[in-house]
């Protein structure tokens, strides 16, 4: 099933209703109605427990293949999903499912890391032997083997890969046993037992120059068992999600195309906060999406909108006195519009997503004459 952003699920739409309630109920994915489940502003797809699967597309006027490339273009740019280098050019993005998509990138992700080598570590053991290893534990053996003078209770450290990482890659593994490459990669992890304290074992992870290359992998574990931003196996209902805020994506998608077209032109600063609303106390931060610093200084603001409300003028407002901009731009899928004040211009730009060049052109000949 596929659905836009805002877009109402009726029961008659998908199987299963009850299950989709469920996991609406246990995260701010969705409005709620007695009659339906209303998506919000979050992009991605949902399985539910029977296996059912809901897409959600950006709220855009294409072709369900073209919008679904688009999402994967746009996850390229975002800082915190730091496996970029596994959305490569043999995945079928606008034919495969976005759920195929995700987990073919995190199984992708953690057989990169098999064939590097999976990290071992000395664990320390304790266990009743026939036979002597390590530290003899002096009290434990003379309350445990007093009548077994042919055992030994040792302490001894053993070299093995049964650490928090892998046990935490293996709980997440379980997640798509489904999966044939899934269940391949499992074969590696045998020794290890899944995670069944998620928090336990991620707090004991300590990341640096020996274990770096397992930073992204953890990163995207911690999403996928944790319920961070995206992809929470949410509450009780075991649904597999993995969403992304549409705002975040646009923020990042823009701020790239920025970067891109105006750092030979000005300094360019993203989401730098050098102001606040009042000095005494200094309370109420003002961080712009979009810095210019050159021979003037100019604010951009990203917003995934296509109606601007009155409150979102008043923050620009608020951008112009308190950094002293003459120019700013609003840059959202809106209708464009230019308003004047005594000491600043507002322009709201039009982006187009599926031709950010000519958004781009737009905008710089914006930058110099408005």
């Amino acid at each position: 099933m596929i659905v836009r952003e805002y877009e109402k699920i009726f029961p008659n739409d998908c199987p299963n209703f009850d299950e989709l309630r469920n996991f609406a109920e246990s995260g701010d994915f969705f409005n709620l109605s007695w009659r339906y489940v209303q998506a919000k502003n979050y992009v991605g797809v949902i399985r539910l427990p029977s296996g059912f699967q809901i897409e959600i597309l950006p709220k855009i006027d294409a072709p369900n293949e073209k919008l679904r490339g688009l999402v994967i273009e746009m996850l390229r740019t975002l800082k915190d999903f730091s496996c970029k280098k596994f959305l490569n050019a043999e995945l079928d993005t606008e034919r495969l499912p976005l759920y195929e998509i995700f987990i073919q990138i995190y199984l992708e992700m953690i057989s990169d890391l098999v064939k590097r080598g999976l990290k071992s570590s000395y664990i320390e053991r304790e266990e009743n032997l026939k036979f002597f290893k390590g530290k003899l534990l002096i009290n434990e053996n003379l309350r445990k083997n007093f009548a077994h003078r042919e055992r030994f209770f040792v302490s001894y450290d053993e070299y093995e890969i049964d650490r928090p990482e892998h046990r935490l890659i293996k709980a997440a593994l379980l997640k798509f046993r489904r999966e044939k490459l899934a269940r391949r990669l499992l074969n590696h992890f045998d020794s290890v037992e899944a995670s069944k304290n998620y928090s336990k074992d991620f707090s004991a992870i300590s990341i640096d120059r020996t274990n770096r290359e397992y930073q992204a992998v953890m990163n995207w574990t911690r999403k996928i068992l944790s319920g961070e931003s995206f992809t929470p196996f949410i509450g009780k209902s075991e649904a597999v999600a993995l969403l992304f805020d549409m705002n975040k994506l646009f923020e990042a998608y823009v701020a790239e195309y920025i970067k891109k077209y105006f750092s030979d032109r000005f300094k360019v600063k993203i989401q730098a906060q050098e102001k606040f609303l009042f000095d005494e106390p200094r309370s109420f931060g003002l961080k712009p999406d979009i810095i210019f610093e050159g021979d003037e200084k100019i604010i951009l603001d990203t917003k995934w909108k296509f109606e601007i409300a009155p409150s979102d003028m008043y923050q620009m407002f608020a951008y112009a006195k308190r950094y002293g901009a003459k120019k700013i731009f609003l840059l959202c899928p809106a209708e464009e519009n230019f308003y004047r004040a005594e000491d600043f211009e507002l322009k709201i730009c039009n982006v187009n997503l599926f031709d950010m060049e000519t958004s781009m052109n737009a905008l710089q000949n914006a930058a110099v004459v408005v």
